[in-house]
C-alpha cells in the first residue's frame, strides 16, 4: 500500500508539475474530452482509489488524522462526482478549462504539493 500511494504521489505532483509549466497541455486535453464517458468514471475513481488508500494507511504515519482527513475528502469529492451528474461534470470541465494560464499554474501548483505529501507519507 505504502508503494503505490508514493506512486500515486509520484504521478499527482508530475501532472501538476506540467500543469504550473504548461496549463493549456492538460487543459486542452480536458477540453478535447470532457464528453468522453471515462473521463468522468476516472476521475471518480482515482478520488476514491485516492481516498480509501489514504484512510486505510492514516494509522501507519505520523499525522493520522491529517491523511484520514485528506482521504475522506477525496471520497467525499469523488461522492460529489458521481452526484453531479455527466451534463454538471461537462460544465465543470468546461469552466475549468476556461481558467486563465495564472489559475492554471496555481491549480497545478497545489496538486504538485499534494502529491508531494502523498509521496512524503509513503516515505
Amino acid at each position: 500500500m505504502r508503494l503505490m500511494i508514493g506512486l500515486l504521489g509520484v504521478f499527482i505532483a508530475f501532472v501538476g508539475l506540467i500543469i504550473a509549466a504548461e496549463p493549456r497541455l492538460i487543459l486542452d486535453f480536458l477540453s478535447r474530452h470532457k464528453k468522453k464517458l471515462w473521463l468522468h468514471g476516472v476521475a471518480v475513481a482515482f478520488r476514491l482509489l485516492v481516498g480509501y488508500l489514504l484512510i486505510e494507511f492514516a494509522d501507519s504515519t505520523a499525522i493520522p488524522l491529517v491523511v484520514a482527513a485528506v482521504g475522506w475528502f477525496a471520497i467525499i469529492a469523488a461522492i460529489f462526482l458521481l452526484i453531479l451528474g455527466r451534463a454538471n461534470f461537462k460544465k465543470l470541465i468546461s469552466w475549468a478549462v476556461e481558467l486563465n494560464d495564472a489559475q492554471g499554474r496555481a491549480a497545478g501548483i497545489i496538486a504538485t504539493l499534494f502529491g508531494a505529501f502523498m509521496v512524503y507519507i509513503a516515505l
